[in-house]
């Protein structure tokens, strides 16, 4: 995920996919500043996502046609995945299909990428999301994602699952859904 502070080589990037897009945002200099957050925004509003002027999943999928590199938000020059890398691939698609499933229940993403997490959380790789929500709605979410095999899934009313084991509740989920694939 790219926001306010971010700065490297993706922000170059997005920079550059921005002016592609016909929202400029000053100079490609690696540096997501205020210019960038604005172009960002009014980019989002323009493409009816979340304008929170931060360049999650669906905003980064909004963008992929305008970079002209091949461009995944994320990947590294050598094509090495980063900290900040969505996946792509089976695990990136399982976890966009939870994504839509959790939206279409009505929860909210409450963290993807980045964030305050255990340090080899699968967060730091895109690999998992929280979501949050009524607590009937997290547990229809819980029930049917245990059906899709992810990786980690952890909701302490009902317990918890990782690498395919029920381990119960693990504490610190209690008001929201962690899946991983």
């Amino acid at each position: 995920m790219l926001s306010i502070g971010s700065r490297g080589s993706d922000v170059t990037r997005l920079q550059k996919a921005l002016s592609a897009a016909g929202f400029a945002s000053g100079s490609a200099d690696g540096i997501f500043g205020a210019k960038t957050k604005t172009a960002l925004t009014a980019f989002q509003r323009a493409n009816d996502l979340s304008a929170d002027g931060v360049c999650g999943p669906r905003t980064s999928n909004a963008l992929r046609s305008y970079y002209s590199d091949g461009f995944d938000p994320g990947t590294t020059n050598s094509g090495a995945v980063s900290r900040t890398t969505p996946l792509t691939g089976s695990n990136h698609e399982k976890l966009m299909s939870a994504l839509r499933t959790a939206e279409s229940m009505g929860l909210r993403v409450t963290s993807y990428m980045g964030g305050r997490h255990a340090p080899n959380s699968y967060h730091y790789s895109g690999r998992a999301i929280d979501v949050a929500g009524s607590r009937e709605a997290m547990s229809r979410f819980y029930r049917t994602m245990a059906q899709s095999n992810p990786t980690e899934l952890f909701y302490d009313p009902m317990g918890g699952i990782k690498r395919g084991r029920s381990v119960g509740a693990l504490g610190g989920h209690r008001d929201h859904v962690h899946i991983a694939f």
